[in-house]
Order: C-alpha cells, then sequence, then structure tokens
C-alpha cells in the first residue's frame, strides 16, 4: 500500500513544548444532523504527546457526505485521522503530516493559523534541484521515472523519462539542459521504492510503517533541504 508525506518547515522560532502548548485542545467542530442523530462535524487535534525527539499528533476531520441508497439520498458521517510529527533538526523545526498533498496542506495550513496570527508559519520545505540530483544519481541503475519542469521549450511544461540507466543517456543528458528535476521514483536502499519532489512530498511505494517513513526522512531527506 501506498504511504504519502509532505514535510513542512516552521519560520517562527518555536520549541515542541511551545507548539504542544498552542496546538493542544485546538478544534473547530459544530453539530449538524445525520441520519436521525446529531453529530459533530469539523477538526480537531488529539492523540497529543511527545515520543522521544518528536511531538506526534493526530488531526482529526469529520465530515457529512451524501450517499444514494435504492434512489433515496442520505447524509452520512465520515471521519479521516491523519498522523501528523513535529521535530527539530540542528536549528529548524520540521512537520511532517503523513497523506496526499492535498490533505497535507490543508492540515498545514490549520496547524499554522493556530500556531501564529501571522500567515506562513508553515511552509513547504524545499530541495534544491543539484541536491536531488545527487540523491538519485547515485543509484540510476534503479531510477524508474523522472520528471522534468522550468522546460525552456514553447509550450511544454514538463518533460518525463520512464525505465531504467537513464543517467548514461544522451536524452537524460539534453533533458537536463532544458530543465530542471522535480520529481523522481527510484530505490535509495535495497527493497525500497520512493518519489519524492522538490517540495518534499515524499511517497513510499514499497511496504513500510509511519516509523520506518519517518526515520528514513529524518536520515535521508531532511538533510537536502535547503
Amino acid at each position: 500500500m501506498v504511504l504519502a508525506t509532505k514535510i513542512f518547515t516552521l519560520e517562527k522560532g518555536l520549541s515542541l513544548g511551545d507548539i504542544a502548548n498552542r496546538i493542544k485542545g485546538y478544534s473547530l467542530l459544530e453539530r449538524e444532523e445525520a441520519l436521525g442523530r446529531e453529530v459533530e462535524v469539523g477538526s480537531r487535534v488529539s492523540d497529543l504527546r511527545m515520543e522521544g525527539n518528536f511531538l506526534i499528533g493526530t488531526f482529526e476531520e469529520n465530515f457529512l457526505i451524501t450517499t444514494i441508497y435504492r434512489d433515496e439520498t442520505f447524509k452520512v458521517p465520515l471521519t479521516i485521522r491523519t498522523e501528523f510529527r513535529f521535530f527539530r533538526y540542528k536549528d529548524k523545526v520540521f512537520l511532517v503530516v503523513v497523506a496526499k498533498k492535498a490533505r497535507a496542506n490543508r492540515i498545514a495550513n490549520h496547524l499554522s493559523s493556530r500556531l501564529s496570527a501571522e500567515k506562513g508559519v508553515v511552509q513547504e520545505a524545499w530541495i534544491p534541484s543539484d541536491r536531488l540530483r545527487s540523491f538519485f544519481e547515485g543509484r540510476m541503475d534503479s531510477t524508474k521515472v523522472i520528471f522534468f519542469d522550468n522546460v525552456r521549450l514553447p509550450n511544454v511544461d514538463k518533460l518525463s523519462l520512464y525505465g531504467s540507466q537513464l543517467v548514461g543517456t544522451d536524452l537524460y543528458r539534453r533533458y537536463l539542459e532544458l530543465g530542471t528535476v522535480w520529481y523522481v521514483v527510484f530505490e535509495p536502499e535495497d527493497g525500497l521504492v520512493i518519489g519524492i519532489t522538490r517540495n518534499c512530498i515524499v511517497t513510499f511505494f514499497s511496504k513500510v510503517g509511519v516509523d520506518g517513513a519517518i526515520d528514513f526522512i529524518l536520515g535521508k531527506v531532511v538533510p537536502l533541504i535547503d
């Protein structure tokens, strides 16, 4: 099963204790009726705790979705729980949200508004193109996909390459002259296949738990971040 994550950075000098105090008790809930009963919809932070060097929590989102059964329309409550982790690396605090891009961005914005009245406290992390290249070019024999953006061709937004042995091809070198590496899928370690973008969306295509994914991110990805 694919495990998606996205990494963010904090632009405000907060300790993990400060963050915990500010997001503890976060709740934006209201009551609505569904299936003949009153339910809570909205979002809240739950299960907030310190584990080692991590501040771990769950961002809970409660919705009403519309479903049809035999031509009848019903509103049904749905809860989605997403794990997030704050941690410090050197002099900076990072946030990892274990979700795909759209949900991760939404949760990061909610947490950012709770941490400060200033906008942009939580921002996308960013990997310079040369560092991303250095990360995967040493394992080009296991590289499966490369996307390029900032392409200097009229009416061309992105270029892509699929296959193996890409680093030795004239086409790869030509694409590097025309654009910048944006996304790559490769095998950084035996048995582990990941996809990574410059704005730090890290997708694990191999079977890995959240703890294993976070360990990899902390050890291999975070040091690349600008």
